[in-house]
């Protein structure tokens, strides 16, 4: 069976979480953001033109990279061996084009070892080879992305423990340019009220880990990512929002992106709705959303706004719970604010999961017997926390 070696986001706790459905993990290494995993699920919904490397990778959202397992090596002259030998066995035409990053090899390792790979190469083969590294640094998703080197060549990852290295070779990368469509240049985009990040979008959807013929369902749409997010992943979707303006333009949005990614206009179907009043009776699925942050998103909130907008958001996400009693709503994947007053962090999770007694949900542990994560930017005046509730007949514990 293939192993894979994954370079994981900046939230490895997060990337691990949204992997777990999808895969087999065998080692996790959260100080460098690795993970080792098999039995990958891999889904081609769309009958897209695309690896199935690459299909895997487009679905998460927290992994930048992955790399094919070819073995471990016990000195750097096997490892450059194995190198020469599996671009040679690929029988690449033209200059060859070839990048190798490296996790625990020491600081001169790239150093040293690209120039003797490049010298070995041309003496074995009589042909040159262009290193892309920058001296003694490891490539980025942007530096693969924008060079193309999956295409014109390879890369190689690197692993040291101990007096042995694991080597794998990239097979697929995250499309940057994919994300930028998605986020910026869509039609319709309302900074005053947070602009959910594409790849938080798949997060959510892939925590709810949502059943081939469920639906996936955005009770707060805003500009539509989620949506499009679940289109792409070869789901029907439903989007509500209670401003009947956002509905629209969600529409638009999800309609606009459509042809460039490859999916039916007619997947997705958007209404105006408050959540506490969304017509679930038909609807099978799962609930993924950012939900209601609180008004004045685009500034710092003082105390007494805060309190007023806790109360607000508790008071919507109750009344949405208690209306999701009778629905085929399986999970719920959702972010609550935190926000930060000082050095005080004011988050609702604790507040809303008490009453969950009530109802027939439960909250997921993600990892580490947490039950919730703190996604956020630098920028950010409000913080999201991510968390997953599913119905207390489906938890498994």
């Amino acid at each position: 069976m293939k192993k894979y070696l994954f370079i994981l986001g900046r939230n490895p706790l997060l990337s691990r979480a949204e992997l777990r459905n999808f895969c087999d993990e065998i080692l996790f290494a959260e100080d460098k953001s690795l993970l080792i995993g098999e039995n990958l699920k891999f889904q081609n919904p769309r009958n897209l033109p695309k690896t199935p490397e690459q299909l895997f990778l487009d679905r998460l959202g927290g992994t930048i990279r992955f790399g094919e397992i070819l073995g471990e090596l016990f000195n750097e002259k096997e490892l450059q061996n194995e190198i020469l030998k599996q671009i040679q066995s690929q029988k690449p035409e033209g200059k060859i084009h070839l990048g190798v990053s490296g996790w625990d090899c020491g600081k001169t390792f790239l150093r040293h070892f690209l120039p003797e790979l490049k010298n070995a190469f041309r003496t074995k083969h009589d042909r040159n080879c262009r290193i892309v590294n920058s001296p003694g640094q490891n490539l980025d998703s942007g530096q693969i992305f924008g060079g193309k080197l999956l295409q014109k060549g390879f890369e190689f990852l690197v692993w040291k423990n101990k007096n042995s290295w694991l080597l794998a070779q990239t097979v697929a990368n995250q499309n940057l340019r994919n994300y930028t469509l998605r986020d910026r240049e869509k039609d319709f985009r309302d900074p005053h009220m947070g602009m959910l990040p594409p790849k938080l979008a798949q997060i959510l959807i892939n925590l709810a880990n949502p059943e081939a013929n469920e639906v996936v369902i955005d009770p707060f749409c805003g500009s539509g990512t989620i949506n499009i997010e679940a289109a792409i992943c070869g789901y029907q979707t439903i989007g509500s929002d209670l401003d009947p303006k956002r509905a629209d333009l969600a529409q638009k949005n999800f309609s606009q992106l459509a042809e460039k990614f490859r999916y039916e206009v007619g997947s997705g179907e958007f209404f105006t709705s408050d959540a506490a009043k969304l017509p679930l009776e038909k609807m099978k699925g799962i609930i993924a959303t950012e939900g209601f942050l609180g008004a004045n998103f685009g500034r710092k909130l003082n105390k007494e706004e805060v309190r007023k907008n806790s109360l607000d958001i508790m008071k919507l996400w109750e009344k949405t719970l208690s209306h999701l009693e009778d629905s085929n709503i399986r999970v719920i994947s959702f972010c609550l604010p935190v926000w930060k007053i000082g050095r005080e962090e004011i988050s609702l999770a604790k507040n809303l999961f008490a009453k969950l007694d009530k109802t027939s949900y439960t909250p997921r542990v993600l990892f580490s017997q947490r039950k919730t994560f703190l996604y956020s930017r630098p920028e950010a005046f409000v913080s999201r926390e991510i968390c997953v509730l599913e119905r207390k007949n489906d938890n498994p514990g």
